[in-house]
């Protein structure tokens, strides 16, 4: 544990503890146990399905909630507050309104903001914290820089906020949600690859360089340890590992499925995780009848993932975009060979003929090609052997808590100029 002195921070996602977002617990946990504070925070409530573990439970507990605070408890908190402080409530308020200039629905979404802002900064404030971080550029992001802002102006003392960066999902909407005026604003933005870092360098001015930092995603290593020499099943089994969206390619997986099957190699699919297109999967398969040989497991918890990782004969993730996912980390750690896209950050971890199989997006018969020629390998110790290594270099949390503790001690340590 670390001797530094303490630091105490808050702790800001979309969602906590989240099925597909077990790496933010995990680092919360990891920071936790190298001596720093974190109070949770979360905009939204947990679902049953996000709470699977006694650990999950635990989170939940502590977790504090923006938007399930009560109605009555709400209008207190923004009532003391206008009372209090009338000049930065109400020019913050404003600031907000019109920050989406003609698209009265976008100032109403920022001035909501505001308001779920000013519950952060009350949260914090009554704990004596005044440190902040967000996961994610848009909303969490959002509320995060303007707490840290409304905060400056009533505490009269110095807010630092950063922010941790994945990938596609938070580019994509880089206008709308502000991310130059918040790379312009952060005291630190964290990103989870050097593809993330050269997207980060775009949006932010030359002269606040200096504030971005890479910070790679990492995973525990003892849940995921590597499996021993097993047989190859009859039929292989394909395991995926991802939600059920769009931009995770699960139907160029089930087209690619359905070529090896005409061609005569059936292989048996196991889909983990759950989303929005849960029923389409489920079509897709029986219209290009293979619904007998896809599995929908639905969300399961870390220790689930690596048990059904221990039969799988290869990993295929076959997004269209990405961070740099999680979960070709779990399986490349196991000893699972990994099929996969050339897409954001994914070659910087999964490298042709050397840690795995990579290919173009959205093209099943190149996927299909790929997961014949892992199938019919008879040796693949080299390969496995160097993901393993990959990982262990590069994505043990336990490293990654030691670079992140760091980043966060040095940024709010010496605050910086907004």
């Amino acid at each position: 544990m670390t001797t530094d002195a303490s630091l105490t921070i808050g702790y800001l996602s979309t969602h906590y503890p989240h099925v597909t977002h077990t790496f933010i617990q995990n680092e919360v946990l990891a920071l936790e146990q190298r001596g720093v504070e974190v109070v949770p925070m979360a905009l939204n409530s947990p679902s049953s399905g996000d709470v699977l573990t006694e650990r999950d439970e635990r989170e939940r507990r502590r977790t504090f909630y923006v938007k399930a605070v009560p109605k009555a408890r709400m209008v207190a908190v923004f009532g003391r507050t206008l009372v209090r402080h009338p000049a930065p409530f109400v020019s913050e308020a404003l600031r907000s309104l019109v920050s989406g200039g003609l698209d009265v629905g976008a100032g109403l979404k920022a001035f909501v903001q505001f308001l779920e802002a000013v519950l952060v900064w009350n949260h914090l404030r009554g704990l004596g914290v005044t440190a902040l971080h967000a996961h994610f550029g848009q909303a969490p992001a959002s509320v995060a820089w303007r707490a840290a802002r409304f905060g400056d102006r009533v505490d009269h003392g110095r807010w630092t906020w950063s922010v941790t960066i994945h990938g596609w999902h938070e580019f994509a909407t880089e206008d709308t949600s502000e991310l130059r005026a918040k790379f312009g604003s952060a005291d630190l933005i964290v990103g989870i690859s050097d593809f993330t870092r050269s997207q980060l360098l775009r949006l932010t001015p030359p002269s606040r360089w200096d504030r971005i930092t890479v910070v790679r995603c990492g995973i525990d290593l003892d849940t995921f340890r590597r499996r021993e020499p097993r047989p190859p099943s009859s039929p292989p089994t394909v395991v995926i590992t991802a939600r059920l969206s769009p931009e995770k390619g699960h139907m160029v997986l089930l087209d690619a499925v359905a070529d090896l099957a005409a061609s005569g190699m059936e292989v048996q699919v196991e889909v983990i995780g759950d989303g929005e297109l849960h029923d389409e999967i489920v079509a897709t398969a029986k219209r290009l009848d293979i619904g007998h040989l896809v599995d929908m497991r639905g969300a399961q918890p870390p220790q689930a993932v690596a048990e059904a990782l221990e039969g799988a004969d290869v990993f295929c993730l076959p997004s269209f975009a990405e961070g740099l996912p999680v979960s070709l980390m779990e399986a490349m750690a196991r000893g699972v060979p990994v099929v996969t896209t050339y897409i954001s950050g994914i070659p910087e971890l999964v490298v042709p003929d050397e840690t795995g199989w990579v290919v173009p997006a959205g093209n099943p018969t190149l996927l299909a090609s790929a997961l014949r020629e892992v199938l019919a390998s008879d040796d693949l110790g080299p390969v496995l052997d160097s993901a393993r290594a990959a990982v262990e270099a590069r994505h043990d949390q336990r490293l990654s808590a030691v670079e992140l503790e760091a980043a966060l001690r040095a940024c709010h340590g010496r605050g910086g100029d907004r």
